[in-house]
């Protein structure tokens, strides 16, 4: 039996570190809980980054007989997850201070399980694997929304999104049944042997059931249902945590199991995968336009860079693991620093939500407002920050496949999101309000700043994330063959 338990350091340390955390939480007073429940769990965080660094192997390892595949693209995946974790818990102390909660400990340590599932979804080569680890993922998502007491809209945004997640996940498990009534097996090479040798139509059927399952879980049209309100009436530091961490994972996941398992059927199924991420990338675009809250605007931009990413998906095999890895180590430090300067502003008869609240900010908070323009042009995709970069890659890849129109619709996707972007940086800066000054949280301003501050450097040296997503690429397509 080869367990090689050496590779699951990481997730045990933070599986142990979260039973620590419950058995903390039965015994400790409410009584200054936020300050040392944030600290211990930033403190576990970084102590897990250290040890996804150092297990992490160069060659691809399998452990637990093989239900587990770790190499370079699952590691960096979850640098990711475990990054957005970190600034999550910053941005979680300053929120959770304005808006106290009886369920500080339960938040804590329910991020550490979200985070947990997210890292095991990218190091996944077993479908029933993928699938545990994606509901790990998930219901404690489902939890963290619903945690703040009196927050009717926080249970309204919870309940919509596990009836999204349970139909995606229930069509997923569906898929994964067909597949396994098919071939015999849940492993991944196992899987793909026999898919190899004799492809059906209910093969077809299966994959088509798992890539809408995993279309819920991004919330690509017509799958996004009611994402937008998801993401409006979650607590903001869980909207970030969200918006960040499940993107990373899910379509890691899709791609370790598209690439190796379905690139057989691959003409059957890429041109759908292209179709849902135009009108995504379309949709989501069009309808941020009309938005006047900020929430709703970024829930449907996310849609709409959703699209973008399952572009570079159905550029499978030649530059999509690469474009993709790219976007999504972009899209994390956008998401992050947009949720954060949103939860950051958000004071009593401030929430920073709408419009009109973001009125004459250059005058009240002039560092915030100029971070706020380079949070937003870097969403827009502007050069030279990172954002620019990670559409230019995925529309090399569109351009080096062959689909020059469908990279045309993303170029006319991103011009129309520049119409949005530039919203709250016209309010901020050419529109009158208040002269007050804006209180702001340090810990929350650290998170913004930090993820802006990478915006900009990596925007300038993006041969940094480049050899990253090359280095995640070939330790990929080495652990296919």
């Amino acid at each position: 039996m080869n367990l090689n338990i050496s590779l699951f350091v990481p997730e045990l340390f933070l599986v142990s570190s979260a039973i620590l955390l419950i058995l903390l939480d039965l015994f400790l007073p409410s009584r200054g809980k936020n300050g040392l429940f944030s600290t211990i769990t930033f403190a576990v965080t970084c102590v897990a980054v250290v040890l996804v660094a150092l297990y992490s192997p160069f060659s691809p390892q399998e452990a637990f007989n093989g239900f587990i595949k770790k190499d370079l693209l699952s590691a960096l995946a979850q640098l990711l997850i475990l990054f957005t974790l970190l600034l999550t818990v910053l941005v979680s102390y300053d929120y959770i201070e304005k808006f106290p909660t009886g369920y500080v400990g339960e938040f804590y340590y329910t991020l550490i399980f979200a985070a947990l599932g997210g890292m095991l979804m990218v190091e996944a080569n077993e479908l029933a694997t993928l699938f545990v680890s994606l509901e790990v993922m998930s219901i404690s998502i489902y939890i963290l929304m619903a945690l703040f007491r009196g927050d009717y809209r926080g249970k309204e945004a919870a309940l919509k999104y596990f009836i999204l997640g349970s139909i995606g996940a229930a069509v997923i498990a569906y898929g994964f049944a067909v597949l396994y009534g098919i071939t015999g097996s849940t492993l991944y090479p196992e899987v793909s042997s026999s898919l190899n040798s004799n492809f059906s139509v209910a093969a077809l059927i299966g994959i088509a059931l798992v890539l809408s399952g995993f279309l819920f879980k991004v919330g690509a049209v017509p799958f996004h249902g009611w994402m937008p309100d998801a993401y409006h009436g979650a607590p903001t530091p869980v909207t970030l945590f969200m918006g960040a961490s499940v993107k990373v994972a899910v379509f890691v996941a899709l791609l370790k199991l598209f690439f190796p398992v379905f690139l057989p059927a691959f003409e059957r199924w890429d041109e759908a995968v292209l179709i849902f991420g135009l009108v995504s990338a379309l949709f989501g675009a069009f309808a941020a336009l009309e938005q006047e809250n900020f929430k709703r605007m970024l829930a449907y931009s996310s849609i709409s860079h959703a699209g973008v990413i399952l572009t570079a998906v159905a550029t499978l095999p030649a530059l999509a693991v690469y474009s993709v890895f790219f976007y999504l180590f972009a899209y994390t430090f956008m998401t992050i620093a947009a949720f954060g300067i949103i939860s950051l502003l958000t004071v009593k008869g401030f929430k920073g939500e709408n419009l009109t609240e973001w009125r004459g900010l250059y005058g009240r908070s002039p560092f915030l407002a100029l971070l706020s323009v380079v949070i937003f042009m870097a969403l827009a995709g502007i050069p030279p920050l990172l954002g620019f970069w990670a559409k230019f890659y995925v529309l090399v890849a569109l351009i080096k496949a062959g689909k020059v129109l469908p990279a045309v619709i993303v170029m006319l996707a991103s011009l129309i999101s520049l119409g949005f972007y530039l919203k709250p940086i016209v309010f901020a800066f050419m529109k009158e309000g208040r002269e007050e000054g804006v209180p702001v949280g340090f810990s929350s301003y650290v998170a913004v700043f930090i993820s802006s501050f990478i915006l900009i450097i990596l925007g300038l040296f993006p041969e940094v994330v480049s050899q990253a997503s090359l280095v995640s690429l070939a330790s990929f397509i080495k652990g296919t063959m």
